[in-house]
C-alpha cells in the first residue's frame, strides 16, 4: 500500500475529529459518569461493592487507570477515544487486505469506519462499548488468519481470550462467540477441537475476574450489578429513539443502499463468497448485541461501522466507468457527516429536531452553588457533580432507588445506614424530597445534616 495515502487518511480523520473534542461541546454525562467512577475507585472503594454500577470491570479498570494519570480528564478519555477508533479502522482495513475479501485492495474501508465513527460527538465518547469493540476486532484478526492446514491453537485460544476481555468490557458483546464458532466452521478444521480451544481462551479472563471479586468478598455484588443485570433489557435513552434513528439515518440508509448493491457484485474466488457469509452473520450478532444492549443510545453506532466498511466498498465499486457517481456518493457522505458533527450556524439539529443538550452537562447555576465537596444526591441528576466528588456507593439512582423506595422495609433502611455510617458525604442533594422521612427513620445518618436555605442541599454539621 501507499504510505502517503494512510498519512492524508490519518490527518482527513484528525481534521474531522479533534477540533470538536478540543474546542467544541461541554462533556456529555456518560462523560461525567465514566470520571465519577474512575474517581471513586482510584479513592480505594471496590467496585459494585462500595460504588453501584453496571459497568463492566475491565472498563471500570480503564476509567480507574485514567484518573491515576489524569484526574478527572475529560479530554484524555476523548483522546484514547479517538485512538481506539482510529487503531480499529487500521486493523480492520488489514483485516479485509490480508485476506482479500474484496476485488481490490484498497484503504476505503478504513475511510468509511472513520468517517461514520466521528458522525456525532457521542461517539467522540469513551465508551464501555468502544473499549469491548476493539478486543471484538482483535478476535476476528485472529479467527480469520486461522487455516485449514496449519496449527491453529494459539490463535483460537487467542481469539477466545480476545472474546472474553470484550464481554468483560461490555457483556452484550458475548454475543459475538456465536461469530466465532462460525468462524471456526468456514476457516478452520477440527471444529470440535477448535471450539473448545475458542471456549478455553474465552472462559480464561472470565475465571480471573470472578477470583478477584471473589476475594474481594464482592462475588455476589458483581454476580448482579455486572453480570444479570445486562440482560434486564431495559433501555436507557439519553436522546428519545426518533432522535437516535435521525442521526442514525445516514450510515442507515448507506448500508441498505450497500445491500441493495450486493447482487450486482461478482465476488471472484470462494474465499470471498465465504467471507460474505461470514459478515451476514457478523449482521445478525450486531442486531442481537443492540437488543442486548441497555444503554440506547448513539454509542450504538459503533457496531456498525464494520458493516459499513465491509459492505460499503460494494457500493462504491460497481459503477463501472461511471466513477463520477460513486464520487459524488462520497461527497454527499462527506458533507452529511460534517453537517451533523459541527450543525453549522445550528441550523442543522433545529431542522432535524435533535436536542444535543439531553446527553450534555448543564451549566447552569443551581449545579454551581456547592463546589470541591463529597456528595449525595437523591435522584437521577448527575449535574450536581459536575464540580464535586462522589461521597457514597450510590451513583445510579436507578441501583439506589430500590433501597431509597422502600424505606417501610428493614432490610433498605439497614443497607442504607452501613453503606453511609462510616464515610458520610459532606452533602446531600435531595430531589426526591426523602430527607424528613430519612431523619426520622435513620436519625444516626441523617439527623447530622441541615436544609440549606431553600434549595435541594443538606449540609453536614456534625
Amino acid at each position: 500500500m501507499f504510505p502517503s495515502r494512510w498519512v492524508v487518511l490519518v490527518l482527513l480523520f484528525l481534521l474531522i475529529r479533534l477540533p470538536l473534542l478540543i474546542f467544541g461541546l461541554p462533556a456529555t454525562l456518560s462523560e461525567l459518569h465514566h470520571v465519577l467512577l474512575g474517581e471513586r475507585l482510584h479513592q480505594g472503594f471496590t467496585l459494585y461493592q462500595d460504588v453501584y454500577d453496571t459497568t463492566a470491570p475491565l472498563s471500570a479498570a480503564v476509567y480507574w487507570l485514567l484518573d491515576i494519570i489524569v484526574p478527572r480528564s475529560y479530554l484524555a478519555h476523548r483522546l484514547l477515544a479517538t485512538f481506539l477508533l482510529g487503531y480499529q479502522a487500521f486493523l480492520l482495513n488489514f483485516i479485509f487486505n490480508r485476506n482479500q475479501v474484496h476485488p481490490y485492495k484498497s484503504f476505503v474501508p478504513a475511510l468509511l469506519y472513520m468517517l461514520f465513527g466521528s458522525i456525532f460527538f457521542e461517539l467522540d465518547v469513551l465508551s464501555s462499548l468502544l473499549i469491548g469493540h476493539t478486543f471484538v476486532l482483535l478476535a476476528v484478526s485472529s479467527l480469520t488468519a486461522i487455516s485449514k492446514e496449519a496449527s491453529n491453537a494459539g490463535r483460537l485460544f487467542k481469539a477466545g481470550f480476545m472474546l472474553g476481555l470484550a464481554a468483560l468490557c461490555y457483556l452484550p458483546l458475548i454475543w459475538f462467540l456465536v461469530l466465532g464458532f462460525f468462524a471456526v466452521i468456514y476457516f478452520a478444521s477440527g471444529a470440535f477441537r477448535s471450539t473448545l480451544l475458542m471456549l478455553t481462551g474465552f472462559l480464561f479472563p472470565f475465571s480471573v475476574v470472578l477470583t478477584y471479586f471473589l476475594y474481594q468478598n464482592s462475588l455476589g455484588a458483581f454476580l448482579e450489578q455486572g453480570l444479570t443485570w445486562s440482560w434486564r433489557f431495559a433501555f436507557a435513552f439519553g436522546l428519545p429513539f426518533g432522535q437516535v434513528m435521525t442521526i442514525a439515518a445516514l450510515p442507515l440508509g448507506m448500508l441498505v443502499l450497500s445491500f441493495l448493491s450486493l447482487p450486482l457484485i461478482n465476488l471472484g474466488p470462494n474465499y470471498q463468497a465465504r467471507f460474505l457469509q461470514f459478515m451476514l452473520i457478523w449482521t445478525i450478532i450486531v442486531v442481537l448485541v443492540l437488543i442486548s444492549g441497555h444503554d440506547a443510545s448513539v454509542k450504538g453506532l459503533i457496531v456498525l461501522l464494520p458493516l459499513l466498511s465491509y459492505f460499503g466498498i460494494f457500493l462504491f465499486s460497481w459503477w463501472g466507468n461511471r466513477l463520477w457517481i460513486a464520487e459524488l456518493l462520497f461527497l454527499v457522505v462527506i458533507v452529511g457527516v460534517v453537517a451533523v458533527r459541527y450543525n453549522p450556524l445550528g441550523l442543522v439539529y433545529t431542522a432535524l429536531k435533535i436536542e444535543p443538550k439531553r446527553v450534555q452537562v448543564q451549566d447552569h447555576p443551581k449545579y454551581q452553588q456547592v463546589q470541591g465537596e463529597r456528595l449525595l444526591v437523591l435522584g437521577p441528576d448527575l449535574n450536581y457533580y459536575q464540580n464535586n466528588s462522589l461521597g457514597s456507593p450510590y451513583l445510579r439512582w436507578d441501583l439506589a432507588s430500590p433501597y431509597f423506595g422502600r424505606l417501610n422495609s428493614y432490610e433498605s433502611l439497614f443497607t442504607i445506614l452501613q453503606d453511609l455510617r462510616n464515610n458520610p458525604p459532606s452533602y446531600i442533594v435531595d430531589q426526591q424530597n426523602l430527607m424528613p422521612e430519612l431523619q426520622y427513620k435513620l436519625p444516626l445518618i441523617f439527623q447530622r445534616y441541615e436544609k440549606v436555605e431553600n434549595g435541594p442541599f443538606y449540609r453536614r454539621v456534625r
